[in-house]
C-alpha cells in the first residue's frame, strides 16, 4: 500500500510541474529551433542565425524573453505550441 502511494504522489508531482524542459525543439521544415538548457537559457535559430535568450515557466506556459519581445509558447507533451499555432516537436534530449 505504501508502495502505491508513493507512486501516486510521485506522478502527481511529475504531471504538475510539466516535467523538465530541455533539449531541441523544431518546426516541420526544420527553418527554427528553440533549444533549451536547464539553465533557462533558449538558443533559438532562425534560418541558421542563433540568438540567446532567457526563458521561465508557468504551468504550461513556456516564456521566451528577448531584446526583441516575449513570446509565449505552449506545451502538449513532446511539442511546443507556437504563435499561430506553429508547432515544434522534440528532437532531443539536449
Amino acid at each position: 500500500m505504501k508502495r502505491i502511494q508513493s507512486l501516486m504522489l510521485l506522478l502527481a508531482l511529475t504531471g504538475c510541474s510539466g516535467g523538465e524542459l530541455r533539449g531541441v525543439y523544431s518546426d516541420e521544415l526544420g527553418t527554427t529551433a528553440y533549444d533549451f538548457r536547464k539553465d533557462q537559457r533558449v538558443f533559438i535559430t532562425v534560418l541558421e542565425i542563433t540568438v540567446a535568450a532567457d526563458y521561465t515557466t508557468h504551468g504550461d506556459d513556456i516564456i521566451v524573453t528577448t531584446p526583441q519581445g516575449t513570446l509565449v509558447l505552449a506545451r502538449h507533451d513532446d511539442r511546443l505550441i507556437g504563435p499561430s499555432g506553429r508547432v515544434f516537436t522534440r528532437q532531443s534530449n539536449g
